[in-house]
């Protein structure tokens, strides 16, 4: 199995958990000047949440149905 990949994507996804936690918590604030560039950053990392778990519900569907990895 390739722990890496698994070590990576917690770090990652609770990472990103983390930062939008502290954005909603008020413990970091964005600067109206950075405000748009921040939405664009905040996108981009998300779609890559969805990337993340969206290819381990795949994997985890592989090995249920039989299929070979």
């Amino acid at each position: 199995m390739a722990y890496c990949q698994f070590v990576l994507a917690a770090i990652f996804i609770l990472g990103y958990f983390g930062v939008v936690a502290g954005f909603m918590l008020g413990y970091v604030r964005v600067p109206p000047d950075f405000r748009e560039a921040f939405i664009a950053l905040i996108g981009v990392v998300t779609a890559t949440v969805v990337q993340i778990t969206s290819y381990f519900f795949a994997r985890m569907r592989a090995n249920t149905t039989g299929a070979v990895q």
